[in-house]
Parts: C-alpha cells; sequence; structure tokens
C-alpha cells in the first residue's frame, strides 16, 4: 500500500461546548489586564449613570411638560413629552454616531486636535454637571423648563458618543500582546472578538442596573420629601443626583487611566457600506478597447472569405468576446 492509499485519520468537529468554554476565557483574560479593566469598571459605571440620566430627564420632562402644559397638555402633551425625550436622543446618537462619526474619529485619532483620555474627562464632567443643575431648571425657568431639558437630552447624548468613540479607538491599545511562540503552540484567541463581547455584555447590563437605581433612588426621594418638602416637589431630584455621582465615579477612574500612543482601528460608521459605489469607469475603457482589439479586421485568405459577424469581427470564435463593444 502506498503512501497515497493509506487511509487519512478522521477530523473530529469541533465540540460547540469548548468553542464557547475558550470564548468565555478570552473575555476573562482581558479583564486581567490592569488598564483596560480599568477601562471596562468606568465604561459599566458610565453606562449606568447614562441610562440613568436617560430616564431622570425623562420624568423631569415630563413634570415640566405637566407644569406648562406644552403639547396641548393632559396624557397626549404628556405623551408627546415622552416621544419627544428619546427622539432628541435618537437625533443625537444618529448624528455624532452614524452621520459626522468620520470628522468625529479624526478629531479624536491618534494624530488628531482631542487627546482620548482628556475628552472622555471633559465628558463625564459635562454630564455630571447637567445632570446637578437638570432639576433645577423647573424652579428657575418654569415656562422654559421643557426647552432646556431637551437641550440637555441632546448635550448628553452628544457627550456619550465622545465617550463612546475615545473608548472604541482606545481600547484595542490595551489589549494584551501574542506570546513570543506565536500560534505553533496552541492557536492565538481573538481578543477584537472578546473585546465586542465584553462591550456588548457591559451595555447590556447597564440597563437594569439603572432601572434598579431609578427605583431605590425614587424611594429614598420619597423619605427625603417627608422632612424636605423640597424633595416631594422634584420626584426625580435624587435620581438626578445619583447619576451625577456616577459620571463623576468614572471621570475619576478615567483620569488615571494610561493610553499608549499607538495606532488603532477607527470605529467605522454603518452609513459607509449604504453608498453606492460608482462604475469603474478605467476597467471599461480598457475592456473596449480589448474588444475593439479583438474586432480588428484580419486578413482574409486569397482562397476564401472568412464569414465576419455583426460586430465586425472576423472569425466566429471572436463573436462573443466582442459583444462588449456594443454595450
Amino acid at each position: 500500500m502506498t503512501r497515497a492509499e493509506q487511509p487519512t485519520a478522521p477530523h473530529p468537529a469541533p465540540d460547540d461546548a469548548l468553542v464557547a468554554d475558550s470564548r468565555e476565557r478570552a473575555v476573562r483574560a482581558l479583564l486581567r489586564q490592569p488598564q483596560l479593566k480599568r477601562l471596562w469598571s468606568a465604561q459599566l459605571v458610565g453606562g449606568v449613570g447614562d441610562t440613568l440620566a436617560l430616564l431622570v430627564l425623562v420624568v423631569l420632562s415630563l413634570q415640566a411638560a405637566i407644569a406648562a402644559g406644552a403639547f396641548g397638555g393632559g396624557y397626549r402633551g404628556a405623551a408627546f413629552a415622552v416621544a419627544t425625550v428619546f427622539g432628541v436622543r435618537i437625533l443625537a446618537t444618529l448624528l455624532f454616531g452614524a452621520v459626522l462619526l468620520g470628522p468625529l474619529t479624526s478629531l479624536t485619532s491618534q494624530d488628531g486636535p482631542l487627546d482620548r483620555r482628556w475628552t472622555m474627562v471633559g465628558a463625564d464632567g459635562l454630564r455630571a454637571a447637567l445632570l446637578i443643575v437638570a432639576p433645577l431648571w423647573i424652579d428657575w425657568l418654569p415656562d422654559d423648563a421643557l426647552a432646556v431639558l431637551l437641550v440637555t437630552v441632546f448635550v448628553t447624548g452628544v457627550a456619550e458618543r465622545f465617550w463612546s468613540v475615545c473608548r472604541e479607538s482606545a481600547a484595542p491599545a490595551l489589549l494584551p500582546a501574542p506570546p513570543l511562540e506565536g500560534a505553533t503552540v496552541r492557536p492565538l484567541p481573538d481578543h477584537m472578538d472578546a473585546l465586542r463581547r465584553l462591550s456588548l455584555r457591559t451595555a447590556f447590563v447597564a440597563v437594569p442596573l439603572a432601572a434598579v437605581t431609578l427605583v431605590v433612588a425614587g424611594l429614598l426621594n420619597n423619605l427625603l420629601g417627608a422632612g424636605i418638602g423640597w424633595f416631594a416637589e422634584h420626584q426625580a431630584a435624587l435620581a438626578s443626583y445619583v447619576a451625577a455621582g456616577l459620571f463623576a465615579a468614572a471621570l475619576s477612574v478615567v483620569t488615571f487611566l494610561e493610553l499608549p500612543a499607538t495606532r488603532t482601528p477607527r470605529p467605522r460608521s454603518p452609513l459607509e457600506g449604504l453608498r453606492r459605489p460608482g462604475p469603474p469607469r478605467a476597467p471599461i475603457r480598457a475592456a473596449r478597447a480589448c474588444c475593439r482589439c479583438w474586432c480588428s479586421p484580419a486578413p482574409r485568405s486569397p482562397a476564401r472569405s472568412r464569414p465576419r459577424s455583426p460586430w465586425g469581427c472576423s472569425t466566429p470564435r471572436t463573436w462573443a468576446a466582442a459583444r462588449c463593444c456594443t454595450d
């Protein structure tokens, strides 16, 4: 029996449980990196604060709309107020997360004018300041409180986009380096996939944590309202201050974060793939020139004349290649 006739060893299919376990190990391995764990902690705290801030601004806008009788008053006005808050937040996310993502990434890139770490610090500080004064607009500007709160929703959404773009640009630089032996001993883990999975899980966990925080802060606000009349009039005041405290905590974590000065892949807008590609002008001209070369008249034999196609080709075998001349 020759070597070619010998049966080959079967290759067993990879076990799904082992594949899932390796992915979980890759995610946990990322949290062993001190700087990446610090950035993840800031993302978790800031994500809970951002979701809580959005819920608080919904409550404050609803209170301001009912007090001013905006959007016609009644249940319809309240529904329009809530829908407007979410619409403004979606507008800010779409504008600076897709449409203007290219200029935003250029500003926060390694060669851009904005430093990533200080941009995240500024975004957290701005959101903390806005959440501190948010419950006071109803007392300061009772007639224009709803408009000011909608501006606050937009500005906090823009600040969140700046923070997220900086984090997505800085996180790949904090990934662990591959081992010296490379892939000779074992396959290298996909750190970028593990980083995406960690970011998605953090974003999903932040929503229920923010909801629970809002409920607990509301109950404590009612207890304070029994003794302090101002908290009784502002049901979302304590939750707003808790959100500001979460942003301050994220700011303190990011301040001492060390980001290496390395180039990383820039975040890409989801609208980049929706652009219709232009026609390839140069290849078409080259193909037509080739067709003209194929269709060039060949010298006729004195014995007999060759049939010619409608495109001027001298031999039948070139008729199919010459059809592109008429396109």
